[in-house]
């Protein structure tokens, strides 16, 4: 009887850990949140708040010169809320770029939120040449999906006012879902190269697990 109780005594404390009203127990140890890390809303469309989490590890901080290839990696969690606390419904360390991807900006994580149950993920860098890649996760289907992009990047130094946007602009926005895009070119001379919208083919979506920002 002994042996049966403990079987049963440990699976209890496995779901307790595994659905906890504290969201901060699903932070692993050593790691903290980003600044602009932190995002609550309805992510799944049942009524009931979830968590999105971007966290580093503190080594970051502790070690400013090492380089970035020896940090742990960044961390994106999400937490689905229930009527009894959170489960961890999905987790990624190829989602976010690294502390020194941002170039002369610096740490290129711009911030998490949430918007009509979809979870975006900004960053921004570079420095005379800025960059910015807005990625769009949607909970559908049982698992997470990649459903929308937009990269854009410009020389920051000259705008082109006939155009009312900066030189060297090359802008692309898609959304996975339907295929629609929209692109736009500009020279550094301030020529107007293509300004298009349309609609591609639509290709399966890329899981958040299989997602690398790298790619």
């Amino acid at each position: 009887m002994q042996k049966y109780f403990l079987i049963i005594f440990l699976c209890g404390a496995s779901n307790v850990f595994a659905q906890t009203k504290d969201y901060k127990i699903f932070i692993p140890k050593n790691y903290d949140t980003l600044i602009g890390g932190f995002a609550k809303d309805d992510l799944n469309k049942d009524g009931i708040g979830d968590i999105a989490l971007a966290l580093y590890h503190k080594i970051e901080k502790e070690n400013t010169e090492v380089d970035d290839d020896s940090f742990p990696p960044r961390l994106l969690i999400i937490l689905i809320g229930t009527q009894n606390g959170y489960i961890e419904s999905a987790k990624s360390q190829t989602a976010l770029l690294c502390k020194k991807c941002g170039g002369l900006f610096g740490d290129p994580i711009e911030g998490i939120s949430i918007e009509k149950n979809i979870l975006i993920i900004s960053h921004y860098g570079g420095s005379a040449w800025r960059w910015s890649i807005t990625d769009k996760f949607r909970f559908q289907n049982n698992d997470w999906f990649l459903i929308g992009e937009t990269k854009n990047s410009y020389w920051d130094v000259e705008m082109c006012d006939k155009l009312k946007d900066f030189a060297g602009t090359n802008y692309d926005d898609e959304n996975f879902v339907t295929g629609e895009f929209e692109i736009k070119k500009i020279s550094e001379d301030c020529k107007l190269l293509e300004n298009k919208k349309g609609r591609r083919a639509i290709k399966p979506l890329i899981l958040l697990a299989n997602f690398n920002i790298d790619n």
